[in-house]
């Protein structure tokens, strides 16, 4: 009865993401692991399920990807840096879905060391 319960959270997950307009088309094998990483390291301070390890890890991909997609836009440094902040924020009232309270008290503890907001990258003018 456990091993069906695990199949069909996956299931459901997986359907979830290919769903997801935000990752559809957007396979990135890096960010992928990268989400995989910081999943273990916040579960290493979470002790989170299994069922939270699966919906966690493709939550913080999906933020990845669209800190990824901010990034490599024409949008104005400063707009840029707007919109990594709620990226970043969304990202972390989203965690209350998926944590406990007290996971998610951890967690935003937690985050700005694991995942901070890398600087915005500006191309040098030209002369």
């Amino acid at each position: 009865m456990k091993n069906i319960l695990k199949i069909f959270i996956l299931f459901l997950s997986t359907m979830a993401i290919a769903q997801n307009p935000l990752t559809q088309n957007m396979e990135d094998p890096q960010l992928e692991e990268e989400a995989k990483e910081l999943t273990q390291k916040y579960d290493d301070q979470l002790g989170l399920t299994e069922k939270q390890i699966l919906l966690f890890e493709n939550k913080v991909e999906e933020y990845l990807i669209n800190a990824k997609k901010i990034r490599n836009s024409n949008l104005k440094t400063k707009k840029k840096i707007a919109e990594l902040k709620l990226n970043y924020a969304k990202e972390s009232k989203d965690m209350g879905d998926i944590l406990t309270n007290p996971q998610l008290d951890l967690y935003n503890d937690l985050k700005p060391k694991f995942q901070p907001i890398n600087p915005v990258v500006v191309k040098k003018a030209s002369n």
